[in-house]
């Protein structure tokens, strides 16, 4: 069983990331196999919205998403990890979710079976500010990205008023609690695959 973590952040080793590896290494201690991608450090540019993978699932865009698709089809679980920006999730995050129409064209147009499976999927999210509704709008394009790309939400981690890097070492609960994901996120991928 395979867990697929993504990170949205570009700061290295930020609050997000540091959320993201712990739900990780949970995930890990549970027996699952991790990978993780870091958004950041991938080449890749927006969706030109030119319809092309209407025709046969593929992006005429050659570049690092080509392999993101693949790692998304095959994973069992998912993780997904995003400081907050503007009160959604920030440009790298968005730019790689605007880039999945080619998924959600293998899934709606093509009919392709491995798509409309409802795997488990998890979103940490991080902001700065304490807004009441800091996290609607990456929520929605959380749901939205997950149904393209064959998952379903099946939990969150949701943290407010952490800005610094490294803030988040100084709140152990936050940091057990992204570990506790991992194991749930574990377990899902272990159910999903005994339903097969």
């Amino acid at each position: 069983m395979k867990v697929l973590g993504i990170s949205g952040s570009p700061r290295k080793g930020g609050n997000t990331e540091t959320l993201l590896d712990e739900a990780l290494a949970g995930a890990h201690e549970a027996g699952a196999e991790t990978e993780k991608i870091i958004l950041s450090t991938c080449r890749y540019q927006s969706c030109l919205s030119c319809g092309a993978c209407e025709k046969a699932g593929i992006c005429i865009q050659k570049d690092d998403m080509q392999g993101i698709y693949g790692k998304i089809a095959l994973a069992d679980v998912m993780i997904f990890a995003s400081p907050m920006y503007f009160y959604t999730v920030s440009g790298w995050a968005k730019s790689a979710i605007d880039r999945s129409q080619a998924l959600w064209s293998r899934k709606y147009i093509l009919k392709e079976p491995s798509f409309a499976v409802n795997k488990k999927a998890y979103f940490i999210g991080v902001g700065a500010t304490k807004g009441e509704r800091l996290f609607e709008g990456a929520k929605l394009v959380m749901k939205y990205f997950y149904d393209a790309t064959g998952y379903e939400a099946a939990g969150e981690l949701l943290i407010k008023s952490i800005d610094k890097k490294g803030d988040i070492r100084n709140y152990p609960e936050y940091l057990k609690a992204a570990r506790s994901l991992g194991e749930k996120a574990a377990e899902g991928a272990r159910h999903s695959l005994a339903g097969f």
